[in-house]
């Protein structure tokens, strides 16, 4: 399971992300409310990522995103803002964060990100429609799996739901063997590996 951390001066914001995040599989092991706080939870937990307001009082994300790359260079900080201003970018821009997302935030958007950045393997459950049929189906991917299904020519829409860890080898080595036909136009596999929802 993949582990983040989220840091948010409004609690309201921390407790609705990490929620969210919960639903989607990602495991939120530390919550905060400064930069400070921020610095300390990364160096008891070494999250696979950092979720990171830029804009909080006391000690805001560029002290933490100081700290961190102080600690961790290669560490994965996704600054997540409302925007920045144009000396904070500057200056943000320099410590080189992983990616920058905005708020409002997409649930969808930022589980892809961070399953992207963090590089995990574990699977998903993703919901998606074909070109040709107006149902809508699902199946467990992993996230490589997920990036190359989504791009199919025959996928009209395709959103990951929530993370599904049973019967996960299986799964993931029939699906791929179902991606490969796939990519050959033959969805017979894929249909039959899909639920309709």
């Amino acid at each position: 399971m993949t582990s983040v951390i989220v840091i948010d001066d409004n609690e309201d914001i921390v407790y609705s992300m990490s929620e969210l995040l919960e639903m989607y599989g990602i495991d939120v092991i530390g919550k905060g409310h400064n930069g400070l706080e921020a610095v300390e939870l990364f160096e008891k937990f070494h999250p696979d990522a950092v979720l990171l307001d830029l804009m909080m009082p006391e000690y805001d994300g560029l002290y933490a995103l100081r700290k961190i790359r102080e600690i961790d260079p290669k560490s994965i900080v996704l600054i997540v803002t409302g925007g920045a201003s144009e000396s904070m970018t500057v200056e943000l821009n320099s410590l080189e964060p992983t990616k920058i997302v905005f708020k409002p935030l997409d649930v969808n958007t930022l589980v892809d990100v961070i399953l992207e950045e963090s590089n995990s393997t574990l699977p998903f459950k993703v919901q998606y429609t074909f070109k040709e049929d107006s149902k809508s189906y699902t199946c467990i991917l992993t996230y490589d799996q997920y990036k190359n299904f989504k791009e199919l020519p025959i996928i009209k829409d395709c959103k990951i739901i929530k993370n599904d860890e049973k019967n996960v080898e299986a799964y993931k080595n029939e699906m791929q063997e179902a991606l490969n036909l796939a990519a050959k136009n033959d969805l017979t596999h894929i249909q039959k590996l899909s639920q309709i929802v």
